[in-house]
């Protein structure tokens, strides 16, 4: 990899500053960056996030509120190699982690529930940002701990619950928030009801109502078919068996339904349809802590997830697409017990995770009769709506059992982690799909072992250098399985695709740099990742004839990427720094052109008057990138530039009193024309939106 003469200035002076700090009210109070943010969802194992010596983030549910976000995946600026892809519309926007963006590659989980959902040319996920406590983010490969289906990373999303509120001594209470968003008109309000009627139990009860016009973009021109109408609620209870045990119970939904552009995720438009959503998750927990038996530490989570998109009245060529009504449904069973023993030195994590997903496609609609061979336009329908499986999202079910063991134990300065896991999935068609390949074995078995090691030696009580090597694979889905769209035969030879995550990095932390109340905190990461067996889809008649299967494992690809963060926090103060790179190549030599930007974030602010007042900014520089696109005058692919842009963002806080606070925040203050990275195959997306002044007013009781 090629760094560039920023990365290398970075790298070798570390100046400037990255940092979120909790400050407190007194001198002698501890400072907390970002980087000191205790994960366990992650790794398994309780530490912080400089400790883990992996590429892990949390995001906190203060740093959402700060800049008012109503979208997860606004929260990303300040993380390296972190994005999103897709257009600013609502359910139009995925993950992307060091390049890897689609829902196969990014796992994704609520309160330990895995949430899935693939559509084409839609988004992920649709739930809203004021339901969550953290959002944990793990870079890089993570199957070992985490299962098939992170190979680019993970993102781990915990809700609030009533502990997050409640005040000691308090048995009950109630925050309401009420919000106005400039760009869109955007009226938003929550309302979290909590309380803690006996002293083992905790229950917390919320509703988040958003509705909003359509976006003004950076062009100055509105986002048609952009506009917000959804709702949130969120039902948790939390009862204490007994001091070293815990039962929990968790309910979420977020709904939406309205009239938007069937391409949520890429610029053009391609007519619109009535699309409602529903997007929930409900789960059992149950945790064992014994103080005195160093062998339990054990954690069960029992859980359902479910993703319905319906979409009615099509307009345009999208009248027979949809038809009468189309229906995309993922339901996910998930169960996953870890435990930890502490044996002799040794932290020993095991477990076993079991998920079971079905996936549904289905249309009603009316049979055409006679079709317009020009126009391909039905010009009679019959009178008897039929109901069928869809070619293009074809419906199946996929179990996904996988056991594992991690060990931990330190000789002196030196911190060896290891671990191996076992994964098997068997995936099976839907019982029309079998019923038309009576001469074929439709049902698909594929399994495999996946390891890690992790070495961390901490040369002096500032400096560690650590080096990280975690394998990985996902097995092929059911729609690359048996899709047969345009009359392709199905792939049900298609095996695992693989990926290999090598990092080496250092980490530093000194307190009293400046003065006695202040702590300095630094992670910088080199990492290399290989993917073989690639699964891609090929449509052309030329390279890939009929009725070849459209997906196989064709390809494999190479990246590496170098990653700064660099934190810097006093009492008063607070100053945020990250960069990342990253660079890549497919087998045949040319460049990975839906790699996301370099990227130069800085976040900083300060507090005053008793840190009742917090005023920051943050800004992102995004990079110049190359990216193929497609000429329709010259039916051609090109290298073309996607443009550097530089975004400043406002905020401040004012706490009235105790209960009663005020937010301000200004995206985009200078209204900078930029354009953000499509989510069908990474290349040049739709204008990202215009300035937008946020308020925000709250009050508990």
């Amino acid at each position: 990899m090629r760094l560039s003469k920023i990365s290398l200035c970075l790298a070798t002076f570390s100046l400037p500053l990255m940092a979120h700090a909790n400050t407190q009210n007194t001198n002698d109070a501890a400072i907390v960056t970002s980087l000191d943010a205790v994960t366990v969802t992650a790794t398994r194992t309780e530490k912080t996030v400089l400790q883990s010596a992996q590429a892990v983030n949390v995001i906190s549910s203060e740093q959402i509120e700060k800049q008012l976000e109503s979208s997860l995946f606004n929260t990303l600026d300040m993380i390296p190699n972190v994005s999103a892809n897709g257009g600013p519309r609502n359910g139009g926007q995925k993950f992307n982690i060091r390049g890897f963006s689609d829902a196969e590659d990014v796992l994704v989980t609520v309160d330990g529930m895995v949430q899935t959902f693939e559509k084409y040319r839609m988004g992920s996920l649709f739930t809203d940002s004021e339901l969550y406590r953290t959002i944990s983010i793990k870079r890089g490969t993570s199957t070992v701990l985490h299962g098939g289906g992170a190979l680019g990373g993970v993102v781990q999303l915990e809700l609030k619950d009533a502990a997050d509120f409640l005040r000691d001594g308090e048995t009950a209470g109630a925050k309401v928030k009420l919000g106005y968003d400039s760009n869109n008109e955007q009226k938003n309000g929550s309302v979290f009801a909590f309380a803690r009627p006996t002293e083992t139990l905790d229950l917390l009860a919320a509703v988040v109502k958003r509705d909003s016009d359509d976006f003004e973009l950076s062009n100055g021109e509105m986002l048609d078919n952009s506009g917000i109408e959804n709702s949130s609620v969120l039902l948790k209870g939390e009862y204490f068996l007994t001091d070293d045990s815990l039962l929990g119970v968790t309910y979420t939904t977020t709904q939406d339904a309205q009239r938007t552009e069937f391409n949520t995720t890429d610029a053009g438009a391609w007519g619109t349809v009535y699309r409602e959503v529903d997007q929930t998750a409900a789960n059992l927990s149950y945790e064992l802590m014994p103080s005195d038996n160093p062998y339990l530490d054990l954690t069960a989570k029992l859980g359902f997830t479910t993703s319905q998109v319906t979409e009615t009245d099509g307009e345009g060529m999208l009248k027979d697409f949809v038809g009468i009504k189309s229906t995309y449904e993922y339901n996910i069973t998930t169960l996953d017990v870890m435990n930890t023993s502490k044996v002799a030195g040794h932290a020993l994590t095991y477990g076993v995770q079991y998920t079971d997903k079905e996936r549904i496609g289905e249309k009603t609609a009316l049979p055409c009769e006679r079709i317009n061979f020009e126009t391909y336009a039905c010009e009679q329908y019959g009178t008897v709506a039929q109901t069928g499986e869809m070619t293009s999202q074809p419906g199946g079910d996929q179990v996904r059992t996988g056991v594992y063991i991690q060990d931990e134990f330190k000789l002196q300065d030196l911190t060896v982690i290891t671990g191996v896991r076992y994964e098997r999935y068997e995936t099976n068609p839907t019982a029309s799909f079998s019923s038309k390949f009576n001469d074929l074995d439709t049902n698909v078995t594929h399994s495999d072992w996946a390891p890690s090691i992790s070495l961390n030696y901490q040369v002096t009580p500032e400096l560690a250098i650590f080096v990280n090597r975690q394998s990985g694979f996902r097995a092929p889905l059911i729609d690359e399985l048996y899709d047969q769209y345009g009359g392709r035969q199905s792939a049900l030879n298609l095996d695992i695709e693989y990926s290999d995550n090598s990092e080496l990095g250092m980490t530093y932390s000194v307190d009293n740099v400046l003065n006695n109340t202040d702590t300095l905190n630094l992670r910088v990461m080199y990492f290399d990742i290989s993917v073989d067996d690639e699964i891609t889809s090929l449509t052309s008649e030329t390279q890939n004839p009929m009725p070849n299967p459209r997906y196989a494992n064709r390809a494999s690809n190479d990246r590496d990427g170098f990653e700064l963060e660099l934190n810097y926090a006093n009492q008063y103060l607070y100053s945020n720094l990250t960069y990342s790179t990253i660079d890549g190549e497919d087998n045949t030599g040319k460049a990975l052109w839906y790699l996301p930007a370099d990227k130069l974030s800085v976040d900083t602010g300060f507090s005053m008057l008793d840190n009742t007042v917090m005023l920051g900014a943050k800004i992102v520089h995004t990079s110049n990138r190359d990216v193929e696109s497609y000429n329709r005058s010259t039916r051609q692919y090109g290298v073309v530039k996607h443009q550097s842009h530089t975004l400043w963002d406002l905020y401040a806080s004012w706490d009235v009193t105790q209960d009663v606070n005020l937010r301000l925040a200004i995206d985009n203050v200078f209204d900078k024309e930029y354009t953000v990275i499509a989510g069908t195959g990474g290349g040049i997306g739709d204008y990202g939106v215009g300035r937008s002044v946020k308020t925000q007013v709250s009050w508990r009781f």
